[in-house]
């Protein structure tokens, strides 16, 4: 391996000399600076400043400028001005990103939606930028600092493949926290729906969640903004952003600190106990984020590090008709990843290099309550490292005809480890390796008014002497006129990995972990029609999977009666998914989406009897209005979740369906290079008593206002 390793970095660093420095202003026909344009040469990426502007050192002929809401753009070098103009698009749901990363070689051609990120939104939680989609399920989680999984389709949240910046942080069949991603250091996030193993491994049964982090944008100049929130409920938020560049180099640093009470007034439920006014107590949330990159660019190369820490100390109150039992529990814990990327142009090939090790280490405690059983305190850490290496190639055939393959390959090893300071004969540590190879093909024909790109994707992954086998092809057909109007569609197959929860669980007397679990697998399939007509957009979807061998907990006869995760379960899920957006001016945006699943149990009932799904609602959809000036945002979204069912048989009456309704302003004052941005904002405006899961009441109307000040030479 070393062999190989060294001359081919060797060789990356030497390739290609004589780059040119180019460096610029992009802005909007009024000449307002446009921020987070990328900017590519094919190899090389960057992105532009607050106010537009942009430095790129560069072999190549000509760059790309490329933004959501803008026209896409791609010009000579010697023709880049000191200013670039791109000129308004309206911004609808679908939008399809044509920019790529690290990773982008083996991610969908046809199937790739970017969820919009507006830096002037001051987001409360990571999972509040899904809101615009509503094939995504956050929980509507309203507290930060709580833990926030996400549900893709009505799949379960284990089958929401997290990857952020290239890696994946939940490969190994857990539900991943959101709430551990400042919310302030996303650049963009991607949406890939339906059986996505091929491009990310394991929980993608559902789809990918692709997150791009913040970094330097090589502009040659430097930014910093401070900002502080206050809100309901003790809420107490600090953030502060530093980026620089020099030459070649850059370097931003995100940091935050959360401090919040989180103790809030709700309602039981009528028949539990009618106009009776409780308090949710010890549900104090702490948080500190670091967030770190340093990048260069050099010949036909990229160099990136990143590093991310994130602390925190949650208190657990757990459900309200056991609100004594935890009324000490708490958990605290940390999270550190690390990832370094090399990319490069090798012999006509795109070589990408990336480098990863991930660290969470938790401590639960709950020995303060007042029932025997229900002492537990244990340790648990999770050690995943690994090394991905791919190559891809683009091969121009003839004239409007393209082929990109390329393949990569992967290596790792994990660790996990589970301390009882209760039972100490319950510890258990495991390691396991893992290796995957995958490859793919994507050809893109442009016939002038209709253009087709059809892809076929093939990955194997062997993790803990377990194989699995995964395969995509996708596929469409745009033909532009007075109506743009796209057809297109993906069939393929992914897997779920049981946890180590799942496998070695010891943590208490109620329950006990399997190692004999085998993966999840699931088939699938969807076809989407989307039609456009100037500003309006309008798109339908119709998905359809099944997943065998699903993993559910059910008590069984040991000593005693005790849960135990077994593959009994089958599942069959289908959904019908809107979307339509209309932007009539440039600053005026309205959209709107739902859902209807049809999520069902099939594990021991046939189809026509089976129960639904737990927590998977029929219908949702959700409503918005964005106004956008260049001082001044307003935004609004009113989001409507159906019931669910809480237990397995459908039996118990299920959790209500709520309508929640947010407003929110922010209001930029330039004073010489500096600007100030003060923001407001009111959540769950009507004040609805609801629940996401039983016994775990949400709180009533909320109030968050704060300011930042940025500063930029």
């Amino acid at each position: 391996m070393k062999r190989i390793l060294f001359p081919l970095l060797l060789l990356v660093m030497v390739t290609g000399l004589n780059s040119a420095v180019i460096e610029g202003q992009v802005v909007n026909p009024s000449g307002k600076g446009i921020s987070s344009v990328l900017i590519s040469d094919g190899l090389i990426q960057i992105y532009s400043s607050e106010n537009g502007m942009f430095r790129i050192s560069t072999k190549a002929d000509s760059l790309s400028f490329n933004r959501l809401g803008y026209q896409s753009r791609t010009l000579a070098v010697a023709k880049v001005g000191k200013r670039v103009t791109l000129k308004p698009e309206p911004v609808v749901l679908p939008k399809i990103i044509v920019s790529e990363s690290a990773w982008d070689i083996f991610s969908p051609p046809v199937d790739r939606v970017a969820l919009p990120v507006d830096p002037d939104r001051h987001y409360y939680l990571a999972g509040d930028m899904l809101t615009s989609s509503a094939s995504t399920h956050s929980g509507d989680v309203r507290l930060a600092g709580e833990n926030q999984g996400i549900s893709i389709l009505g799949n379960l949240p284990r089958h929401s493949l997290i990857i952020l910046d290239g890696v994946a942080l939940n490969p190994d069949g857990e539900s991943y926290d959101l709430s551990l991603i400042d919310a302030e250091n996303i650049e963009s996030i991607e949406l890939i729906k339906n059986n996505a193993s091929v491009y990310g491994g394991g929980s993608a049964i559902g789809g990918i969640l692709n997150i791009r982090s913040r970094q330097g944008r090589n502009t040659g100049r430097s930014d910093f903004s401070l900002g502080t929130e206050l809100g309901s409920f003790g809420h107490a938020q600090t953030t502060l952003a530093f980026g620089t560049s020099y030459r070649n180099w850059d370097l931003r640093i995100n940091a935050s600190h959360l401090d919040t009470d989180n103790d809030f007034p709700y309602k039981m439920p009528d028949w539990w106990a009618p106009d009776s006014l409780f308090i949710r107590e010890n549900n104090a949330k702490r948080q500190n984020s670091l967030s770190a990159s340093l990048s260069t660019s050099f010949n036909q190369a990229r160099l990136s590090l990143q590093s991310d820490y994130v602390s925190f100390h949650r208190q657990l109150p757990g459900t309200v008709n056991f609100s004594d039992v935890y009324r000490y529990a708490f958990l605290e814990g940390y999270t550190n990843r690390n990832r370094f990327t090399l990319s490069s142009l090798l012999l006509g090939l795109k070589a990408d290099l990336l480098a990863w090790m991930n660290h969470d280490g938790t401590l639960y405690d709950n020995t303060q309550a007042p029932l025997p059983v229900f002492l537990s305190q244990y340790r648990q850490q999770l050690l995943n490292t690994g090394l991905r290496g791919s190559l891809g190639k683009e091969f121009n055939l003839t004239a409007g005809l393209k082929l990109t393959t390329g393949l990569a390959a992967e290596l790792g090893s994990e660790r996990y480890q589970n301390q009882n300071l209760l039972h100490p004969a319950n510890d258990l540590e495991h390691r396991s390796g893992f290796a995957n190879a995958s490859l793919k093909s994507a050809m893109e024909l442009d016939l002038g008014d209709i253009a087709c790109n059809c892809a076929g994707a093939l990955r194997y992954d062997h993790a803990s002497s377990t194989d699995n086998l995964s395969w995509r092809l996708e596929g469409s057909v745009k033909r532009f006129g007075y109506v743009e109007s796209t057809l297109g569609g993906t069939l393929g197959t992914s897997f779920a990995l049981p946890s180590p929860y799942d496998l070695y669980w010891k943590g208490d007397s109620q329950a006990i972990g399997n190692p004999n679990l085998a993966s999840e697998r699931s088939k699938g399939w969807q076809l989407w029609l989307d039609n456009r007509l100037g500003a309006f957009n309008l798109r339908a979807t119709w998905h359809h999977n099944t997943i065998d061998s699903l993993i559910q907990w059910r008590q069984v006869q040991m000593f005693g009666n005790v849960w135990k995760p077994l593959n009994i379960g089958r599942a069959r899920i289908r959904n019908l998914e809107l979307e339509a957006g209309w932007e009539p001016l440039e600053w005026l945006n309205l959209s709107g989406a739902t859902l209807i699943t049809n999520a069902l149990d099939l594990s021991t009932e046939s189809p026509d009897s089976a129960p639904r799904l737990m927590y998977t609602p029929e219908l949702s959809y959700t409503l918005k209005l964005d106004l956008n000036w260049p001082r001044f945002n307003f935004w609004s979204s009113y989001r409507f979740t159906g019931e669910q069912f809480t237990t397995p048989d459908n039996l118990s009456s299920p959790l209500p369906g709520y309508a929640l309704l947010d407003l929110g302003t922010a209001v930029n004052i330039e004073l010489r290079g500096w600007t100030l941005s003060p923001h407001f904002s009111v959540r769950n405006v009507l004040n609805r008593s609801y629940s996401v899961y039983a016994y775990v009441p949400q709180p009533g109307i909320s109030f968050l206002g704060g300011i930042t000040l940025r500063v930029s030479d």
